[in-house]
């Protein structure tokens, strides 16, 4: 009798940069064993980004590979739901009628990075743990997706910078945004319940539920306010995070070709934004899930730092 082959896992491949690597010898549109769904769970913990380039897949393909990193959830944004299943959004520059879409466009992208770092759902109590995004259509030019490492960040910042921040908890809004007026256009689709539920108190830093380590979670997109300090102070330490998070030695960004897939983590530590920087005549279009999280875990400094 022939001896079953062992199976091929897939490997993981550092990109070389601040945070991210791509994920080679795996076929996203085929059943992922228990073994190969445990690498890619480890090399997401550990990377904060992982890329699958050059692999198209239909909505159900996306669904089903998303579920190796946990159940889905659908999006508070329903008009944007695809209609073959509520799991997966549509991410478009197009309004039906092939005109550029504003509010669409401005769904997680900016002109400049520094406005844009956020983290996915963090105006949701629960915030989610991973989102998949997989490119259908992308402009000639423009539209890269950055991420930040927000692991390195913080542990670049002040010992003095630390301390103040050291048990905060800010507000991350998404309807009715005070804040950032990009953030407030994105929202503007929300129905009536979404604009009221769409909003969460988080610690400023937070430890990443895996590996333990400290992030910087406030972000300029989502958060409007840091509680119990005045207007000036909380608005001076959100842009000092923002100028953090937007130092390009704590940077990886991808250049999108159709059919690629990136996985990225929202537990902490991974800060992404789109860039809002092609030519709006040209199509922009992705399919999207988010995996489930769980409440956020606050990072404290010992009594004595």
């Amino acid at each position: 009798m022939a001896l079953a082959r062992p199976e091929v896992l897939p490997r993981i491949v550092p990109t070389g940069a601040a945070l991210g690597a791509a994920v080679v010898d795996l076929d996203v549109t085929r059943p992922v064993s228990a073994e190969a769904a445990a690498v890619l769970n480890r090399g997401l913990d550990e990377h904060g980004v992982l890329l699958v380039r050059g692999q198209p897949m239909t909505p159900g393909e996306l669904t089903a590979f998303s579920r190796v990193f946990g159940a889905l959830q659908p999006h508070v944004q329903k008009i944007y739901h695809h209609p073959e299943d509520p799991n997966v959004v549509v991410m478009t520059n197009r309004k039906p009628d092939g005109s550029f879409n504003e509010a669409g466009a401005r769904r997680g992208a900016t002109e400049e990075t520094r406005h844009g770092w956020h983290s996915d759902l963090a105006y949701d109590p629960v915030p989610a743990k991973a989102t998949l995004l997989h490119a259908q259509a992308v402009p000639s030019s423009g539209g890269n997706t950055c991420f930040s490492n927000a692991f390195r960040a913080y542990g670049d910042l002040s010992d003095t910078l630390r301390r103040r921040l050291d048990g905060l908890e800010g507000e991350f809004p998404y309807g009715g945004h005070t804040r950032n007026k990009a953030t407030a256009l994105a929202a503007s689709t929300l129905d009536a319940e979404a604009q009221k539920s769409a909003q969460a108190v988080h610690p400023i830093v937070v430890a990443h539920p895996v590996t333990g380590r400290p992030a910087i979670y406030a972000n300029p997109l989502v958060t409007s306010c840091i509680l119990g300090l005045d207007r000036a102070e909380s608005e001076a330490l959100i842009e000092a995070l923002a100028g953090a998070l937007d130092r390009p030695d704590y940077r990886w960004e991808h250049v999108w070709s159709p059919g690629d897939t990136l996985i990225w983590d929202n537990r902490g530590g991974t800060m992404h934004t789109g860039r809002l920087d092609y030519p709006r005549a040209e199509e922009r279009t992705f399919i999207r899930t988010t995996v489930t999280g769980a409440a956020m875990i606050p990072h404290r400094l010992p009594a004595d730092a």
